[in-house]
């Protein structure tokens, strides 16, 4: 029996845009990537409950992951499939490799299948070459996509240097392009450092850890837009301040306005710490606080300029045993801390700064009120009042719920639950247990939810209603923080029903560790489960 099949469903690019060319478009049109989307979007999350930012995937892992345990079998796998694609080329071999590429794990088994291509027999180098050009510009799927971008790289020529570049724009494919143009391009760190000024998160991270600090020109814009990015300044804090050479930079007498936020940034960054080198890695330190500190008593007149200098204030008062280890090291003196500290103090306390933190936190931008909530805890200033009257005008935004709970007051905590149990949706919340993360502006009501009811374990008999709205939350996390506050309740500041609603709750839990939890809690009360 001879079987009819469509185009499309036997060959999975027919018929679909591909992903160059959706790229393409978007830089015609903007001349930038404004949206990250891609035309595999759905087919390639589908069935993941938690969608990454462009790059974050592939950069999260390669940073932070580990090799995929099943490697070798794969790269045989693929390495046999292009091997017969580059020696019989045709729509049946081309089909089978890219069946095999588009289900792989492109960052896991990349770099080993690269090193096994280059020995392996009867590869035709000249059609591979072809054929890597073919998926690069017509695949319709990513992995299809980064596979033809890395071996591209692998073949010493212009000819590719267009399509690898505006791959490269689009975060989800900047760190394959970055690769290729390291193994293929003349002129590598002029590519990297154009590409570096076009993107902004994971695809920045991967270039500016790449990138050679090899004219002023790159020194330069390293200390000035080097840092900052969409995902987390830790990450490129370091290389910035080490590469741009911040210290020989802050050492002048006088400093432009970029440079000056520049180095802020970095410098909280490196204080804040994290995924990468901080401030105990960076010589450094001590030199570079002097010089901004000197700086910022004609620079610092902002909020965001403060926000740093808090940062920095907090570093230097902080009294903890890693200032021993410090001393030890031979990298600060207690006198300079100390010298420093004080330093700091006279310009975080100066007398203009509540009038300005009060201004970006009425009529300032988003950025600029996190920044003013964070300077006024510092300077002492009580914010509650008019944050809580914000509220009342943006009834579901998670974090003024989240900075009104942080009181010790009582009274306001009555206030900020009662508001919530008012205005937010809690029959639409509580729809039943599910394995949700709760993501996602469909989920901006369990957010502001969560920021209650995590506080609620201190204030028992406060918040019944919206521990009774969590439990039944799809959102793992609420239903998590309402079986918390109930453990650190007394049984006797429970409402009525709250047993019952247990009981019908670890019926339909589907999470194995609550369910234990839940069970314990009303053993504890001795109450039946």
């Amino acid at each position: 029996m001879i079987t009819w099949f469509k185009k499309e469903e036997l060959y999975p690019w027919a018929g679909r845009q591909s992903i160059y060319a959706a790229v393409k478009a978007q830089l015609e049109r903007h001349g930038r990537i404004e949206d990250d989307k891609l035309p595999d979007d759905e087919e390639f999350w589908d069935g993941h409950r938690l969608r990454w930012v462009a790059g974050g995937l592939d950069g999260a892992f390669g940073h932070h992951g580990g090799r995929d345990e099943d490697a070798n079998r794969k790269v045989k796998a693929i390495a046999q499939a292009l091997a017969k694609l580059s020696r019989k080329p045709g729509p049946r071999t081309r089909r089978a490799a890219y069946l095999l590429l588009m289900q792989k794990d492109a960052l896991g088994v990349i770099d080993p299948l690269l090193d096994a291509l280059g020995g392996f027999p009867g590869v035709q180098p000249h059609q591979l070459y072809r054929e890597a050009t073919w998926l690069t510009e017509n695949a319709a799927h990513r992995n299809v996509v980064k596979f033809g971008i890395a071996l591209l790289g692998r073949f010493e020529t212009e000819l590719h240097r267009d399509l690898v570049v505006a791959l490269g724009k689009h975060e989800e494919f900047t760190l394959y392009a970055s690769v290729a143009i390291q193994n293929s391009l003349a002129n590598v760190n002029r590519e990297l450092f154009e590409l570096a000024q076009n993107v902004h998160g994971w695809g920045k991270i991967q270039l500016v850890e790449r990138l050679e600090p090899a004219t002023p020109e790159i020194k330069d814009w390293l200390l000035r837009q080097g840092c900052r990015n969409s995902v987390m300044n830790e990450y490129l804090a370091y290389a910035c301040a080490v590469n741009g050479e911040l210290h020989l930079a802050l050492a002048a007498d006088a400093v432009d306005a970029e440079l000056y936020e520049g180095a802020g940034d970095i410098l909280a960054a490196l204080i804040s710490g994290g995924p990468a080198e901080d401030i105990d890695d960076y010589a450094h330190a001590p030199e570079v606080i002097g010089h901004y500190l000197r700086h910022s008593q004609e620079r610092c007149a902002n909020v965001m300029h403060l926000s740093d200098l808090i940062a920095i204030h907090d570093f230097l008062r902080d009294e903890d045993d890693r200032w021993a280890v410090r001393h030890a090291a031979g990298a600060w003196t207690e006198a300079e801390r100390l010298r420093l500290r004080d330093a700091c103090a006279a310009i975080v306390l100066r007398a203009d700064w509540p009038d300005k933190v009060w201004a970006a936190l009425t009529a300032g931008s988003r950025a600029e009120q996190y920044t003013a909530i964070r300077a006024a805890r510092t300077l002492g200033l009580d914010i509650w009042p008019e944050l809580f009257r914000q509220l009342q005008r943006s009834s579901a935004d998670q974090s003024l719920y989240y900075e009104l709970m942080r009181t010790d007051d009582r009274a306001r905590v009555e206030a900020v639950v009662a508001h919530a149990e008012r205005t937010l949706p809690l029959a639409e919340i509580a729809s039943g247990p599910a394995d949700e993360m709760g993501f996602g502006p469909a989920f901006a009501a369990h957010g502001a939810l969560d920021s209650v009811v995590q506080e609620l374990d201190a204030y028992a008999g406060i918040g019944g209603r919206l521990i009774a709205a969590a439990l039944q939350s799809p959102v793992v996390r609420n239903r998590s923080l309402a079986l918390k506050a109930l453990e650190a309740w007394p049984l006797a500041a429970w409402d009525a029903d709250m047993p019952a609603a247990l009981r019908t709750l670890l019926a339909a839990e589907p999470d194995g560790e609550l369910k234990a939890g839940i069970t314990a809690l009303l053993q504890k009360h001795g109450l039946q489960a």
